[in-house]
């Protein structure tokens, strides 16, 4: 599982499309990990130290209602689409997002330990 400060995560509706994602990423150079289908929720849902859930709890603490996120990751995968988390330092997170875009990547956030921030084309800035 990826150190979840300076991770990127997004969701792609296409599974075929997530897995092309995988392989630019890959080719880049990027730790990525594709979580699909009731395998993907289960993993999301470890309430493990270092699992993402347990950031965005953090987040929920600290913010208040950003649990949402979460909910929307696995409403997603519950829905047959995918989620991509990429273990990634700030300087490349808007390389990561551009590749993720480029393979029908959505609702994309740049999770730190104690904040969130939304990347990509549908918007930036504090969440």
């Amino acid at each position: 599982m990826h150190e979840l400060t300076g991770t990127v995560v997004a969701i792609i509706d296409s599974q075929t499309d997530a897995k092309a994602a995988l392989d630019s990423l890959a080719g880049g150079q990027f730790d990525a990990e594709l979580l699909h289908g009731e395998e993907g929720r289960a993993h999301l849902s470890q309430d493990d130290a270092e699992g993402l859930s347990s950031v965005v709890k953090k987040l929920a603490v600290a913010f208040g209602d950003e649990i949402r996120i979460l909910d929307r990751l696995d409403r997603a995968l519950e829905d047959g689409r995918s989620v991509i988390s990429v273990d990634v330092d700030e300087d490349h997170a808007a390389a990561v997002a551009d590749i993720l875009e480029e393979h029908g990547g959505h609702d994309m956030w740049r999770l730190g330990e104690w904040s969130f921030n939304r990347i990509g084309s549908e918007g930036s800035g504090e969440g």
